[in-house]
């Protein structure tokens, strides 16, 4: 299930490093949704989500810490793999909370306005061109467990695609798709760039644009779905599909 939610702000700006704002808003929506009995399914402990979103700014300007944008306005796509009925679910939320204030930094208040669902490709081929969505660069993340410390990749880095399988593969397996599924995937880039995002204080490697994926047409299906990558319930790894091979 794909969403694109109409949000309306009190002044037209955001902080730079707004991921926990978009983290936030997701879960008081569950919070409040049935009497919050689906928040731990999602929110408590390290469970394997399976949903991405993007957020949609018009014209935006950045300022210091400050992102400012054309109109008290902007959109967030949720996109959610439909196995587990996630996207059901958050929309129910989503229903709730529309029309509620949702307070932000700096005396700014947000509120949901309008929920349209938006229709969605059916893979069938083992072969498709994606492209990141807008606000949707996909993530390559290694943890040392050691020092406790991240690494980012992006498509440029050595040790991208090795580390890419690898995260892969990891996300196949723990969505429930076997571990020669997430071993077959092969990423060839078409016309990619990096980007860095700021979150939680730290610069984040991403990478966007386009390129082609080679797989299982049911695990390109999920990645279409719920994202792509280290990170994509944190608003990373959305993807559109431009076509199929």
């Amino acid at each position: 299930m794909r969403l694109e939610l109409i949000l309306s702000l009190k002044y037209p700006r955001l902080p730079v490093d707004n991921k926990r704002i978009w983290i936030s808003f997701l879960k008081n929506c569950l919070a409040k949704s049935g009497d919050g009995r689906f928040y731990k399914q999602y929110f408590e402990g390290t469970p394997t989500k399976d949903y991405t979103f993007s957020i949609i700014l018009p014209d935006p300007k950045f300022q210091d810490n400050i992102v400012v944008f054309a109109k008290n306005s902007l959109k967030m796509i949720f996109s959610a793999d439909d196995r587990k009925k996630t996207g059901l679910i958050f929309f129910q939320a989503f229903i709730q909370e529309k029309g509620k204030e949702f307070p932000l930094p700096d005396g700014n208040v947000m509120k949901l306005e309008k929920i349209i669902q938006i229709p969605e490709k059916l893979i069938t081929s083992d072969r498709v061109v994606f492209r990141t969505a807008v606000g949707g660069g996909f993530v390559i993340r290694s943890h040392n467990k050691e020092t406790n410390k991240d690494r980012f990749y992006s498509f440029e880095d050595e040790g991208f695609s090795a580390q890419m399988k690898e995260v892969l593969k990891y996300q196949a397996v723990s969505a429930g798709f076997r571990e020669a599924d997430g071993e077959n995937i092969e990423f060839t880039p078409i016309r990619c760039r990096k980007v860095l995002v700021k979150q939680y204080r730290v610069l984040v490697d991403c990478t966007c644009g386009i390129f082609e994926l080679h797989g299982n047409p049911e695990l390109l299906q999920y990645f279409y779905q719920a994202g792509i990558g280290s990170k994509h319930s944190m608003g990373y790894g959305m993807l559109d599909v431009l076509s199929e091979r």
